[in-house]
């Protein structure tokens, strides 16, 4: 209706097309999220969404060793709430919002994630709810789906921040402003709510929302998508026991688009208009080989690939020159390890001295390292720079082109990052037994039989 929907002089020129897609658009992500079935999606949805969820679980896992993992741990005991439901890679079972807390945080916890971020809570959250009800595989990887796929409905939201356009140009970032509506789907989805229940929770979850780019390279940054995986499980336990809201609060008058705006008609016209039609997951995977920024990935490998064909000794390097993309490499100067993942200087030293980066190599100690100082120290920006330049002491500059990141794909490739990120914790049998279930997850009759597998002695 004309008087509950985003109008032009509401921050933003919406032209007619714009206005027809906001028509019902909270409605037609609840009504995506209850048709939803399995037998809709192409096999190579299918298998995306197992690979998402297999490394999903594994680089939540490999954080459970580490200061955010044990920093959990620590609250968990203290201040955890009983149930049943698996903190992933401990010993703890909590209730179903704790454990989607724990584990979406978790799960972005070393941000080596996929890239697209939103596995983290359209796992937690209806994975902790089908453990606790004893539902199946098939019901988790139906909810994980429909989680993504209303996330990534939204996603032009974002899309051109770095064109100056939208909320992400002004600091807010993704996860916490569209994380809670696609962890509310996904959670309504396993939990078989109706269209107006679904629609109840969105409402719910879509004034649930905020989180900042600033966070990068805290532990604010994960906390933002364990919160978005928890708000939506108790946005869909409270629409299931009748609670209610707005039904148009991302188009209506005051809605989270407005909120959020102004934003230009091309990218209100895009909004969830082929949700169900064309699968984001149908994309391949964009699997993360470092446990860094993405926008720290092309420098890194250029660092790599220059000092492997250089042999460059570190001792010998004058200045190192790149674009440090200050957005979202919001940490130039780290001071403490968790910051170094949002420091492309960083990250370059340690390319440069160790020729990895690896999962273990963001601590207070390697920041504190005077060799890593010292290349931070002699680490310009270079805006807009297609090239990473090395500079010798003698003169001489060594150059790479930086290109975009690599990615992990196919099964195999999943499946050996994850049997590598969880060795430590959960052993070869049970991390052997985990990839033989996600490889089959919907024939999985209790994701209690996964679960288990993901548990610790005490």
């Amino acid at each position: 209706m004309a008087d509950t929907t985003l109008e032009p002089d509401q921050g933003a020129e919406v032209s007619d097309a714009a206005r027809d897609a906001l028509g019902g658009l909270t409605r037609r992500l609840a009504e995506f999220a209850v048709s939803f079935r399995l037998e809709q999606a192409p096999e190579e949805v299918l298998g995306n969404a197992r690979s998402a969820i297999l490394d999903c679980i594994g680089v939540s896992v490999l954080a459970v060793p580490q200061e955010i993992g044990q920093a959990l741990l620590s609250f968990a005991r203290a201040d955890g709430a009983e149930g049943p439901c698996t903190f992933w890679g401990t010993p703890i079972t909590t209730s179903a919002r704790d454990a989607a807390l724990f584990n979406g945080t978790l799960a972005h916890g070393l941000d080596f994630d996929d890239r697209n971020h939103s596995s983290t809570y359209s796992l937690a959250a209806p994975l902790a709810l089908a453990e606790q009800h004893g539902l199946s595989g098939a019901g988790v990887l139906e909810a994980f789906i429909v989680g993504r796929e209303v996330r990534n409905s939204l996603d032009a939201i974002f899309v051109s921040r770095g064109s100056g356009i939208g909320p992400g140009a002004k600091g807010w970032h993704s996860n916490g402003i569209l994380g809670p509506m696609a962890s509310a789907a996904a959670s309504a989805r396993v939990l078989d709510l109706d269209a107006d229940q679904t629609l109840a929770a969105l409402g719910l979850a879509g004034g649930s929302c905020g989180a900042l780019t600033r966070d990068g390279g805290t532990m604010a940054k994960p906390y933002r998508c364990g919160h978005a995986a928890a708000t939506g499980v108790t946005c869909a336990l409270l629409a299931k026991h009748g609670f209610s809201s707005d039904g148009t609060v991302l188009e209506g008058r005051f809605g989270l688009l407005e909120a959020v705006g102004p934003l230009p008609g091309s990218i209100l016209e895009a909004l969830a208009t082929r949700l169900g039609l064309e699968f984001n997951l149908s994309s391949p995977l964009r699997g993360k080989r470092f446990a860094s920024c993405t926008a720290s990935h092309s420098g890194i490998e250029a660092m790599l690939r220059l000092g492997a064909r250089d042999s460059v000794a570190p001792e010998d390097v004058a200045e190192i020159a790149c674009d440090l993309k200050p957005y979202p490499l919001v940490r130039a100067r780290p001071t403490r390890g968790v910051e170094g993942r949002f420091s492309l200087p960083f990250c370059l030293a340690l390319a440069l001295l160790n020729g990895d980066v690896t999962p273990h190599d963001f601590t207070d100690a390697n920041v504190a390292d005077p060799r890593v100082q010292r290349l931070i120290g002699a680490t310009r920006h270079a805006p807009g720079s297609d090239r990473l330049t090395v500079t010798l002491r003698d003169g001489r500059k060594l150059e790479e082109p930086l290109k975009p990141p690599a990615n992990l794909q196919g099964w195999e490739a999943f499946a050996g990052k994850f049997l590598g990120s969880v060795r430590e914790v959960l052993g070869e049998a049970k991390g052997q037994s985990v990839v033989d279930l996600v490889a089959g997850l919907e024939e999985v009759p209790s994701i209690g039989e996964l679960t288990r597998h993901l548990r610790t002695e005490a």
